[in-house]
């Protein structure tokens, strides 16, 4: 008996690639297909032969004949369905790209482990023995080695298409620039060093044309411009590929997904002539190949062709391509280089809980899911309590606690670090800071910074804390601190707002590549009430206090507004609606120094 697959969706991409191929694929069996309305599901049972047909996703996933499921539904849901499909204890393989960002990638991962089931990204042309040709030449020495990679595809004919709609993950780098990304890193393996891109973008923010180049480690470049609006014609398409070496260079015109007759032509150096040949690679099914190699995963006779570490490896640098032309805007979420993912927005609890506890649960009820705290906060139990009440599952929350300066130490910050757990109700934090650098004019700081640094290394090597960082630290402060750092701060917060960015700072902690988080970011009354912050959030159709932590987001900062009122509370979580002009974040980012607290850490 073969793998009995289910079908989530009656996408263009199911009904004339991936269905047609599963047809073509050995030991396969088409056995459900759902869809939105019974009419459309119906429709496909009769085309394609399945065995059954149901209105709606759930229906599908409830049937215990279901091994595995294929999802082509569009990019701003997959994450969602896919994760149902996963706990459901079905195998899945799901339509490129299969998610809006890293964090939505990495959550998918994570249950597919804790479900023991097989997940993997569907990019049908890797499996093409256009590929494995491609590979193998250059793995020959022919054209030595490769130091730069440009490929191209561009399309057109999406007059009406999800892809034209933004809050549906639509955009040409999404849609056909994910083609370009995974073919430039199957082919190049080293870390990214920069990105340089540029894309048209139309009235709602979605990207039509891009161009990118990418530097890796070592000096290998890569380039691909990749693009839904080619033109007028809506049969033309567009692709290429080039790939140079220090002996010669490859060069074909194949298409992404091509089937049949291929070729490849390889131009290398022999003596003192550039000799040419054609090689031909005949292709059947790409779709049939993918569907055929998952179900050999489902058996435990191979590993996913296309891995977790590639598709989380894809995503970054798609990340990455997509902020550099504006496309996002905004994050809800930003991931570190462990995979950890710190929300955009937190809940700021200090003198937040002075009116008791249910200010927590408030914050819960408006869409928090990362708290900040502190020893020094006193609230770490009434936060604990509050979390442990309102019911929420701990790894649904975000919990950040800090050691305060006279806790610095190697016994001392061990022993902080315990009873922050013990008063949240937990036994890890998603986050530790050291509060501050420095206890007044203390000048044994450094070697207390250090050892309470080492202590949270090690804590971090065990498991019990996710991501280690600083808080209040300058660059006089870090620069000694990562002398015998063994682990690199991921984190460091700040006091950040409109009228006091500490640029300096800022700068340094990107070359350092730490993060940094604002706390205070609204600034007080002095900067909310300012008269052109203020004429600023009319412009935009929000509160000044939206104004400004769109700004800080924007800007890649996550934030760490704090409030007593549940409309507030929710005023500030909702910052993702609208986009903040490159002229504004100019004028805001020059306004004079205002709002500043007094606090500074060496004084």
């Amino acid at each position: 008996m073969g793998i009995r697959w289910g079908v989530m969706g009656t996408a263009g991409i199911a009904a004339g690639c991936t269905i047609p191929g599963m047809k073509q694929a050995k030991d396969c069996e088409l056995y459900a297909i759902a869809g939105r309305s019974m009419a459309k599901a119906l429709s496909f049972k009769e085309r394609f032969g399945f065995e059954k047909a149901y209105e709606g996703y759930d229906a599908l996933l409830e049937d215990p004949m279901v091994d595995a499921v294929y999802i082509p539904l569009p990019n701003n849901i997959h994450c969602e369905w896919v994760i149902k499909a996963l706990n459901a204890h079905k195998h899945v393989l799901c339509e490129k790209p299969m998610a809006m960002n890293e964090g939505e990638m990495r959550r998918m991962f994570e249950a597919a482990r804790e479900n023991g089931v097989i997940l993997m990204e569907a990019y049908a042309y890797l499996h093409s023995p256009y590929i494995s040709a491609l590979k193998r030449i250059i793995a020959s020495g022919e054209i030595g080695r490769v130091d730069y990679v440009d490929t191209a595809f561009l399309t057109q004919g999406y007059s009406e298409d999800f892809r034209l709609h933004k809050e549906l993950g639509g955009g040409g780098i999404y849609d056909i620039g994910c083609y370009c990304t995974t073919m430039i890193l199957s082919l190049i393996d080293a870390p990214i060093d920069y990105i340089r891109a540029d894309a048209e973008l139309d009235s709602t923010g979605v990207d039509h044309m891009a161009s990118v180049l990418i530097g890796f480690e070592g000096g290998v470049r890569a380039s691909f411009n990749a693009g839904m609006m080619l033109g007028t014609d809506t049969c033309d398409r567009y692709d290429r590929l080039f790939i140079h070496g220090s002996n010669g260079y490859i060069r074909s015109d194949a298409e992404y997904n091509q089937s049949g007759e291929m070729e490849i032509i390889i131009t290398s150096k022999q003596g003192g002539d550039r000799v040419s040949r054609i090689e031909k690679v005949c292709a059947g099914s790409n779709y049939a190949l993918e569907i055929e190699q998952m179900n050999a995963c489902i058996r435990g006779e191979a590993e996913p062709l296309i891995s977790e570490n590639f598709s989380i490896k894809n995503m970054r640098l798609l990340d990455r391509i997509l902020d550099a032309v504006g496309y996002t805007g905004a994050r809800r979420g930003f991931v570190l280089d462990n995979g950890a993912v710190i929300p955009a927005v937190g809940f700021g609890s200090y003198l937040s809980t002075e009116g008791g506890a249910n200010v927590i649960k408030d914050a819960l009820d408006a869409g928090y899911r990362y708290i900040d705290t502190a020893s020094f906060y006193n609230n770490e139990e009434q936060i604990g309590k509050a979390i442990a009440e309102y019911g929420i599952p701990r790894e649904e929350i975000f919990l950040c606690s800090k050691v305060w300066q006279t806790e610095l130490g190697t016994e001392k910050t061990r022993a902080s670090f315990e009873e922050s757990c013990r008063r949240l109700g937990t036994n890890y934090l998603d986050m530790f800071l050291i509060h501050w650098p420095k206890y007044g004019n203390d000048p044994d700081w450094l070697e207390k910074a250090r050892q309470a640094w080492a202590v949270m290394e090690d804590l971090y090597d065990e498991g019990r804390i996710k991501v280690i960082g600083l808080s209040n630290f300058l660059p006089h402060h870090i620069k000694p601190l990562l002398e015998t750092a063994r682990i690199r701060p991921m984190v460091d917060q700040l006091e950040l707002h409109v009228g006091y960015m500490q640029e300096y700072t800022l700068s340094y902690l990107k070359s350092e590549g730490i993060l940094p988080q604002a706390w205070s970011p609204l600034g007080r009354a002095r900067v909310i009430n300012d008269g052109e912050v203020r004429r600023l959030s009319m412009k935009y159709g929000c509160t000044a206090a939206q104004l400004l932590l769109r700004y800080l987001i924007q800007r890649g900062i996550p934030v760490i507004p704090k409030s007593s009122t549940p409309e507030r509370m929710r005023e500030n979580m909702d910052v993702f609606s609208f986009s903040i002009s490159d002229e504004d974040m100019s004028f805001l980012s020059c306004l004079p120094e205002r709002g500043w607290s007094g606090e500074h850490p060496d004084l």
